[in-house]
């Protein structure tokens, strides 16, 4: 991540080793966490008349859920509510649906499986409680733990007349799923790796998830994007 003309005291409170979020937003809208990591490497350069101060790390996502988990016991609570809580154990959000009912009784995690392995476990009884399969990935700090039949009516809309700038078959589809397309959009927090679309085209509509994505955004070059793939969500296709 690149940002210029921080001032000196903003720049010497960043170290090696600080946790960092990025999040991205329009004005008067959600703000919403995009980059979730620690800072490992710090830079700053003469760039023409700016100061390019430059801060590169990894996304500690998927890391946190690798921990083992710390022994807590539920009750009378919804797979759902139980994986919203599991993972703010190690400080991540959720993004969830309601999963059926209750499970009845008690329900309990140990330290001898790590975090990731517990929300598999959720996964089945959240189908066994709905009928439908369900699905979890993580990303940018949080978890969604949703059914894979989950349609795109409350989605960010894909559209020309919208954020939408340009979309298309993806043309590299070698062992890839049938169906899935490119696109560029204005810079929209809500699509993130799994979340789902609505696309609304003259050549291409339906209901799509991001398989992969990229935030393009610069004050230099006035560039502030988002692309990546597109893959319909009734195809048959994991995240990982």
């Amino acid at each position: 991540m690149a940002t210029w003309n921080l001032t000196d005291d903003t720049w010497s409170r960043i170290e090696k080793g600080d946790l960092c979020r990025v999040e991205l937003g329009w004005a008067n809208a959600s703000v919403e966490t995009v980059v979730l990591g620690e800072v490992d490497t710090l830079n700053r350069s003469v760039d023409g008349r700016d100061i390019k101060h430059t801060l590169s790390g990894v996304d500690e996502t998927e890391s946190a859920l690798k921990v083992r988990a710390q022994p807590r016991t539920w009750k009378d609570k919804r797979p759902d509510q139980i994986a919203s809580d599991l993972v703010s154990s190690v400080g991540l959000s959720a993004q969830t649906e309601p999963a059926g009912s209750p499970i009845s009784g008690t329900w309990s995690v140990t330290t001898d499986k790590t975090v990731s392995s517990w929300l598999d476990d959720l996964l089945q009884l959240a189908a066994n409680k709905t009928g439908v399969e369900w699905e979890w990935f993580s990303s940018a700090g949080q978890i969604h733990f949703i059914p894979r039949s989950s349609k795109a009516s409350d989605a960010p809309k894909l559209s020309r007349s919208g954020m939408l700038t340009s979309i298309g078959k993806k043309s590299d589809t070698k062992d890839d799923t049938e169906g899935q397309l490119k696109f560029e959009a204005m810079c929209e927090p809500r699509i993130t790796k799994g979340a789902a679309v609505a696309v609304d085209t003259e050549k291409f509509s339906g209901a799509y998830r991001v398989s992969n994505y990229e935030f393009v955004s610069s004050s230099v070059s006035g560039d502030h994007y988002v692309e990546g793939t597109l893959t319909p969500i009734s195809a048959d296709y994991s995240i990982n």
